[in-house]
């Protein structure tokens, strides 16, 4: 009897998962069509499948749940890139392939890019992941005498609000990939690095970054 507690409750377990993943891969959908700010939670439950009430069962609001789909697709994206640049790698390197790996997939994939940009510039909470990323190669950096001390909230707003710029050029048409080259090595240069040398370093991370998006795709 314990024995079929137990499997009756990993399948709730299971079937719970499975129904927040549907919401979430829903929600990705619409707001690819929509955007975050013209949904509503009528349009991810029509898209899921499921009424209104389940949708309260895993979400108290629609922006958890457009959290929740940020979370979902940086993860994805961290995982991919944490295993392929090793933290051996210079900082000023690994932070270029990085800026330009999610270039990369802006050109691979120009929905889930306008999705990205569009809950950036929503209400939602900032991502925590890309954060601390971001502060772990900078001191890595400065500790490796490579960048300057500077705030590190001051660097973030920088990398992150040149690069959402750059991106939504890239996606009107209004960038090229030697731009995002030079774009990138500016921001290496702010933090500290020569500018020859940060276009060296910006250029090998675009190749880099080209190779990655070849082998494993967007997501």
């Amino acid at each position: 009897m314990r024995v079929n507690l137990e499997a009756r409750a990993a399948a709730a377990e299971q079937r719970k998962a499975q129904t927040r993943e549907r919401l979430i891969e829903a929600a990705i959908a619409v707001i690819g069509e929509k955007g975050p700010d013209a949904c509503s939670i009528e349009d991810f439950v029509a898209a899921a499948g499921v009424s209104r009430g389940t949708f309260y069962n895993y979400f108290p609001t629609a922006e958890s749940l457009l959290q929740a789909v940020r979370v979902k697709i940086v993860a994805a994206l961290t995982t991919v890139l944490d295993k392929r640049l090793p933290r051996t790698m210079p900082a000023c390197e690994r932070l270029a392939t990085r800026l330009h790996s999610y270039l990369a997939a802006v050109t691979h994939d120009a929905a889930w890019s306008w999705m990205m940009l569009r809950l950036d510039g929503s209400r939602l909470e900032r991502a925590p992941a890309l954060e601390a990323n971001l502060d772990e190669m900078y001191r890595a950096g400065v500790a490796q005498g490579r960048f300057r001390e500077m705030d590190p909230a001051a660097v973030r707003t920088l990398v992150f609000g040149v690069s959402r710029m750059l991106q939504r050029d890239m996606l009107m048409g209004l960038s090229n990939p030697d731009h995002g080259v030079q774009v990138v090595a500016l921001l290496l240069s702010a933090c500290g690095l020569p500018f020859d040398e940060a276009l060296e370093v910006s250029e090998r991370g675009a190749v880099l970054a080209a190779e990655i998006q070849t082998a494993v795709g967007t997501r």
